[in-house]
């Protein structure tokens, strides 16, 4: 059998170039904050991955930590004793450091490739991370090195990574803010609605293009349950969440990312951000009763490394 033709772009490289071009702006693009808005958020991810029992950890790990989200706001809610982040890329560890000394909180940092851990066998209490390993080529050998750094009992807790399902559901919601903001656009002078588009140098829009270049893969549940066991892990779980509330978000996000600065009055944050919690409710009080769970956008993956 013929090999298939290697890709132009090294998928490790083009996530180096691309997160360490975002690490300064990744907060606000995601409205990533380190207050009790996020707090709770945070916080309502591991209580569930931990079935509602969330406990402290002495020595975690948070690998693809990006900025710090799950691991800086988990730590200010007290369920993180030492605190460790690796991402490929350097300059997202150096804002992960540099968010957690201005909120008190020391961070290990280390920029690493998950495929390759820089630490010792057996050093971590939990590993865990947060919407990454959709980014990492080498899934089998990165949860090898999971299982390799985590103590025995230790725990495995992923979050926020999209399911087959949600994301192409979300990829229909994103179009509708599309063409919605084109058709606002086109009845009212796109002056008016469209953001200008920015003057950036050609080193940047190079970096830029690279976001369809990152995002390696979507899973169903049962690969993400299959990743881990392959792995070697046991007690392997997998929740899903985020319905309506994922619908509302790609809609907003998409039209924002379009829309000219000002359009959006000053309240439309909060409102928004009520409006999402709300729908949160319904997907988890209710729709999460009669939904098949791979129709909801995020997974999350829970294990456990054996004791023998």
């Amino acid at each position: 059998m013929a090999a298939e033709p290697a890709s132009p772009i090294d998928p490790r490289e083009a996530n180096i170039v691309y997160h360490d071009w975002e690490a300064g702006t990744y907060d606000d693009k995601w409205s990533i904050s380190f207050d009790e808005r996020c707090i709770d958020y945070a916080v309502g991810r591991f209580a569930k991955a931990l079935h509602g029992r969330p406990r402290a950890f002495e020595k975690v790990l948070e690998v693809g930590t990006g900025t710090g989200f799950f691991l800086l706001n988990l730590a200010q809610a007290g369920f993180v004793g030492e605190a460790h982040a690796t991402d490929i890329s350097e300059e997202m560890v150096k804002v992960c450091v540099e968010n957690g000394r201005r909120l008190g909180i020391e961070v290990h940092g280390k920029s690493a490739d998950a495929e390759a851990l820089p630490y010792p066998d057996n050093s971590f209490d939990l590993v865990m991370g947060h919407a990454f390993i959709h980014h990492v080529p080498d899934l089998d050998t990165a949860f090898s090195e999971f299982m390799r750094v985590l103590k025995p009992g230790g725990r495995l807790i992923i979050a926020g990574e999209p399911t087959y399902l949600g994301d192409a559901v979300a990829n229909q919601f994103k179009r509708i803010a599309r063409v919605g903001v084109k058709t606002a656009a086109a009845l009212f002078g796109r002056d008016r609605v469209l953001k200008a588009p920015e003057q950036m140098p050609a080193e940047e829009m190079e970096a830029a293009a690279l976001e369809w270049h990152v995002d390696l893969h979507i899973f169903t549940p049962t690969e993400l349950q299959d990743l881990a066991l392959r792995g070697g892990f046991h007690e392997v779980e997998t929740f899903t969440e985020e319905l309506t509330a994922n619908w509302f978000g790609w809609l907003t996000r998409t039209a924002e990312a379009m829309l000219a600065d000002g359009i959006l009055p000053d309240r439309y944050p909060l409102v928004a951000y009520r409006a999402w919690k709300s729908l949160f409710w319904v997907d988890e009080h209710v729709l999460r009763h009669v939904v098949p769970k791979d129709l909801f956008y995020n997974a999350i993956l829970v294990a456990v490394k054996p004791k023998g």
